[in-house]
């Protein structure tokens, strides 16, 4: 849609639903809506039960918006008259960079929301989970348009959408070893009931952890389209159900087993990735940690950023220390179990920290409609300052990357200051990465390093970490 005013920015993920869309204006977060939105939300608000939802942080914080700003945004929104302001989400995330637990949280304030509608007589219209973001390691519904009015409270419309977005991924990654990235990024939409079935074999779709939620419903969907194939051939037209059932507690008792089963698939699991454990098996004795640490609280402190991307974060413990020096924090890591364990942490230990699994070497690409709809992790994330810590051995070896390509990467994504970890090819975790490897890095040594990076940063100050053989670098960027 094109508008009057080039200041207006529509939000990447907002291109398909015709009632409006989100979009940016002076650096706020606004939702253009339709007359039967408006009529829902604000029948909603006169009861007093929307700002009960946002009280409970079941939805992102939203406002009207009034006169004279919503004159001047219809002028620059043609076609719409009604206009929501939203709090802005810091850090964008998307299915496909989640772990498992915060898939799993996701559904569940999902699931809470259509159960609070429910008994006040709306839905949810769908269940995708694009629709949630995270804030400070908590889910927010941000897709507020997708609130209505149902002509039936006893089924809910969404339900198989919410099967295929949080249910099967999670079947999936428990029992057959998948991983969410695999699962959500060749389609958007996440898996059809049938490609998910097939992925079982006979025996196991039998077991009751798959039977009503995914076997039966299989059988009744194919048994369906069998059926319709057959009323086709004949020119028999489908029948429309118009009974209207204001009764929601059958559909609430589903859902409530849904939240147990959601919280069955995740609790059991125990995170064992390679580099999940790294704290303990690196080689840093605790007079070299708490040197490291001291180093990192001095070079934050002296370049005070508002934003850091905590690259290779592990379990957070930098992360953490990031946030007490007034930092809002994006977590990200690689491996899959480092990031769900940090993300139990935040339930325990809640901080301004959004942890994400994205592998540095393979970064989340931009997908959907025409390829602007989810963001490429690199757009997404403009912070003031990079932490790489204990990452750039890893960008050598198991990434392929040169020293320059390492650089270029850090220059995009820093705004203002890097703070990097030299670790030298005699370190004990280097040579664990070498294991079965051609050593190519004789010549990478922290001048090599130090001179290279010139090219594109400042060197601030350099900090040989007592205790190791490793230092502690401070660039800020040209």
């Amino acid at each position: 849609m094109e508008t009057v005013d080039t200041t207006i920015e529509r939000i990447a993920g907002s291109y398909r639903d015709p009632s409006g869309f989100v979009f940016k204006h002076e650096d706020q977060i606004y939702r253009s809506i339709d007359s039967d939105c408006h009529e829902v939300l604000s029948s909603l608000a006169t009861a007093g039960q929307l700002e009960a939802l946002i009280e409970r942080e079941l939805l992102v914080g939203t406002e009207w918006v009034t006169e004279p700003l919503a004159e001047k945004l219809r002028g620059e929104v043609p076609g719409f008259q009604h206009f929501l302001h939203h709090q802005k989400v810091e850090q964008i995330t998307y299915p496909y960079e989640w772990s498992a637990s915060m898939l799993a949280e996701a559904g569940r304030l999902t699931l809470d929301l259509q159960i609070e509608l429910l008994r006040s007589g709306y839905s949810l219209k769908d269940a995708t989970a694009y629709n949630i973001q995270f804030i400070d390691g908590k889910p927010r519904m941000i897709d507020i348009a997708s609130i209505e009015r149902p002509k039936r409270l006893d089924v809910w419309i969404g339900l198989g959408q919410f099967l295929q977005m949080f249910v099967y991924p999670l079947m999936l990654w428990r029992y057959r070893g998948w991983d969410l990235r695999s699962y959500f990024l060749p389609s958007l939409g996440g898996r059809s009931i049938d490609q998910v079935a097939r992925s079982f074999s006979w025996w196991t779709r039998l077991r009751p952890a798959l039977m009503l939620d995914l076997t039966l419903p299989w059988w009744i969907h194919r048994s369906s389209e069998r059926k319709a194939e057959r009323n086709a051939e004949k020119g028999v037209a489908p029948k429309q159900i118009e009974k209207q059932n204001t009764d929601p507690q059958p559909q609430i008792v589903n859902l409530q087993r849904l939240k147990r089963k959601l919280a069955k698939l995740v609790s059991g699991y125990r995170p064992s990735g390679v580099w999940a454990d790294y704290t303990r098996i690196c080689n840093y004795d605790s007079q070299a940690d708490d040197a490291k640490q001291d180093c990192v609280k001095s070079m934050l402190q002296q370049c005070r950023p508002k934003s850091v991307l905590d690259i290779g974060c592990n379990t957070g413990t930098y992360s953490y220390l990031a946030v007490e020096s007034g930092a809002q924090v994006t977590a990200v890591d690689g491996d899959h179990d480092a990031i769900e364990n940090l993300f139990r942490r935040l339930q325990q230990q809640a901080a301004a920290i959004q942890p994400m699994v994205v592998d540095l070497g393979n970064p989340s690409p931009a997908i959907g409609y025409m390829n602007v709809e989810r963001e490429a992790f690199l757009d997404r994330t403009q912070p003031d300052c990079v932490m790489a810590l204990a990452l750039i051995h890893h960008l050598w070896v198991s990434a392929n990357m040169s020293t320059e390509s390492i650089c270029d990467m850090l220059h995009r994504l820093t705004q203002k200051d890097l703070i990097l970890e030299f670790v030298p090819t005699d370190d004990s975790m280097f040579q664990r990465l070498m294991n079965y490897r051609v050593d190519l890095f004789q010549h990478i040594d922290l001048q090599h390093v130090i001179d290279t990076f010139s090219h594109r940063f400042n060197l601030q100050s350099q900090q040989p970490i007592e205790g190791s053989k490793r230092t502690l670098l401070w660039f800020s960027r040209k």
